[in-house]
């Protein structure tokens, strides 16, 4: 083994635990740096990973092959279309100045290399023109697997991406159990859902956002229930914010997230007004409930009802209106005569 050095990734997993996130560099990604600092393309480096040691090759892939030599692992929690400019903008501006410090983690699949930990710094490296380093190893899915958690952990994926994952295992792998997802997850059913649900947003919605993560599980929650009621009102204004943005807005995360719970209340039923009653004489009363008009008669002359049903009659019949009106300009005839 050419230049071989000793990894242990469970060190560094739970020293990347302990570390606090606001720190600049987590002591997951120092240890990381001091191993491969000075190592060359085709150096070697031995990691455990699930428990089985894994002989990692360091690669360079060169600038302009980055997008076509590489590609993200299919299983990786992180959506790459969601890896703009600005979604990275903690990144670029040392890749810019130094390139890339830390190299990916990543398997051969027949000359393509797959990257299980490490999109970002892809993403990255096509976005300034910088060269992809990769430590490059035979792993198996669950390796793979372990690795890309391992990134996402040290840098969170958002509540939408989490919750994609979530209901992808929900349905697959636990049966709709979401008790036995939670236990596996070690997560409480109630952060489960909100992500799930969260997901269930267009991810135009998740666009908006300068980094994804900045739509919370709560907020995200929220949002959901409001697009499933009101969805054409609420994609409208989603296609306001993004004519905004196309337009070189800057759009602030809590006016998007006022924005669109406000379309529930804009959207929500006007208040009825209360049923009225008028009472015209003993026994004769009318109820008015918008264009509703309920008519009480009890005690009143078999005269008075004879007429009352003569009218209901012509106002049922073909140009009933001109009947009644006809009726009524020969009663006020007869009135005048007397």
């Amino acid at each position: 083994m050419r230049n071989g050095v000793k990894l242990d990734l469970d060190k560094i997993r739970d020293n990347q635990k302990a570390s606090s996130r606001t720190a600049p560099t987590a002591p997951a990604v120092s240890d990381l740096i001091q191993t491969v600092g000075s190592m060359k393309p085709g150096n070697t480096v031995s990691i455990p990973v699930c428990g089985r040691e894994v002989v990692f090759t360091l690669q360079t892939v060169p600038r302009e092959q980055v997008e076509k030599k590489t590609m993200v692992w299919g299983d990786n929690e992180r959506l790459q279309e969601l890896l703009t400019e600005t979604a990275l903008d903690d990144l670029i501006p040392s890749f810019v100045s130094g390139g890339q410090l830390v190299p990916a983690f990543a398997r051969d699949v027949n000359g393509v290399i797959e990257v299980a930990d490490g999109s970002r710094r892809r993403k990255t490296a096509i976005y300034t023109g910088s060269d992809y380093r990769v430590l490059v190893g035979d792993l198996d899915d669950e390796q793979m697997a372990a690795l890309s958690q391992t990134g996402n952990n040290y840098r969170q994926t958002s509540a939408y991406e989490r919750g994609r994952r979530y209901a992808r295992l929900l349905e697959n792998v636990h049966d709709n159990n979401l008790s036995a997802l939670a236990a596996a997850e070690k997560k409480d059913r109630k952060t489960i859902l909100r992500c799930i649900n969260t997901a269930k947003l267009p991810i135009e919605v998740i666009k908006l956002f300068a980094e994804p993560g900045e739509l919370s599980a709560r907020a995200g929650l929220e949002l959901s229930a409001i697009h499933e009621k009101y969805t054409a009102e609420f994609m409208d204004r989603v296609e306001d914010f993004e004519a905004f943005r196309k337009a070189g807005e800057v759009l602030d995360t809590e006016v998007i997230i006022k924005v669109l719970k406000g379309v529930a209340d804009d959207e929500k039923e006007p208040v009825k007004s209360k049923p009225t009653v008028r009472k015209f004489a003993e026994g004769i009363t009318a109820k008015y409930d918008g264009e509703n008009v309920n008519i009480s008669l009890r005690g009143v002359a078999p005269e008075l009802l004879q007429r009352i049903e003569m009218v209901l009659e012509a106002a049922g019949k073909p140009n009933g209106s001109a009947g009644v009106n006809a009726m009524f300009e020969e009663l006020e005839r007869k009135m005048q005569e007397k």
